[in-house]
């Protein structure tokens, strides 16, 4: 079973909404941690919270965004299982909605989590971002804004997690590089030949495609294979180095996730 851990209000929320087939830890300030006035507090002040985060699996997936001041205690909490496998998913708010305060805290532990990541302290760092979901999710509004982008965000995760363990009908799992730890998703319907990034990278080095192959185009479209290896042999003409898994859906269309990976820091 994996670990995922919520931390803030956005973490939390995006955590629990997810089925019930992961173990769920959320951690927010006012209940499991005390409210601080300043970001500052949450990394002076924080002790003895090793209870919150308990469990024996060896892999967890770590939500934030950077903007709250509870984010502050990022590190404080991470330090307890330095001895994890720590998947950090980070969320990018839209900074024209942010006070200057926020903006900084947001600045500051994007560029921090990032160097983090670079030097092997978590397994990998997936970046989101609110304005480019935002767009994507048809109908949001001012007020499902938030909760349509942590709905996409779960859904996301909670299929690409999925499909991570199961054995593909076709191709092989990807096996990135050890040093590409920066990453993001993008989702796309086969047939339209979309990308739907969730977060702009740059300087992407690696690809791997998950395909979600309707039973339909597995049993009828002659062409389908031919057009899945030439995305793959695409990107390797591009220098990037990508690869491919195909599964059998019950959809009636055929789909694909993507992990896009990189070494670079982004600048946002």
């Amino acid at each position: 079973m994996k670990v995922l851990i919520g931390l803030g209000k956005a973490g939390c929320a995006i955590v629990n909404k997810f089925s019930d087939n992961y173990k769920k830890i959320t951690i927010d300030a006012g209940s499991e941690l005390p409210e601080f006035d300043s970001p500052e507090l949450y990394e002076q002040k924080l002790s003895n919270y090793r209870h919150l985060l308990d469990f024996d699996e060896e892999e967890c997936y770590f939500f934030v965004c950077g903007a709250g001041k509870v984010s502050a205690a990022s590190l404080r909490l991470l330090e307890l299982i330095q001895d994890k496998k720590i998947n950090l998913v980070y969320i990018y708010p839209e900074e024209i909605m942010l006070s200057t305060t926020q903006r900084r805290l947001n600045r500051v532990a994007f560029n921090v989590f990032q160097q983090y990541a670079r030097s092997g302290l978590f397994k990998s760092m997936y970046l989101m971002c609110n304005e480019a979901i935002s767009r994507m999710v048809p109908n949001t509004t001012l007020t499902n804004f938030y909760d349509s982008i942590n709905t996409a965000i779960a859904n996301v995760f909670e299929n690409i997690i999925f499909y991570l363990d199961q054995d593909p009908v076709f191709g092989s799992h990807h096996e990135p590089i050890d040093i590409s730890r920066i990453r993001t998703v993008s989702y796309g319907e086969l047939e339209k030949d979309e990308k739907n990034l969730y977060f702009q990278l740059d300087n992407m080095t690696e690809t791997c495609y998950i395909n979600i192959v309707s039973n339909e185009d597995m049993q009828n479209n002659k062409d389908m294979l031919d057009h899945l290896k030439a995305k793959v042999v695409k990107d390797r003409e591009n220098n990037l180095l990508s690869s491919f898994t195909v599964f059998k859906s019950e959809h009636d269309i055929s789909f694909y996730y993507a992990i896009h990976f990189t070494h670079y820091l982004q600048d946002k």
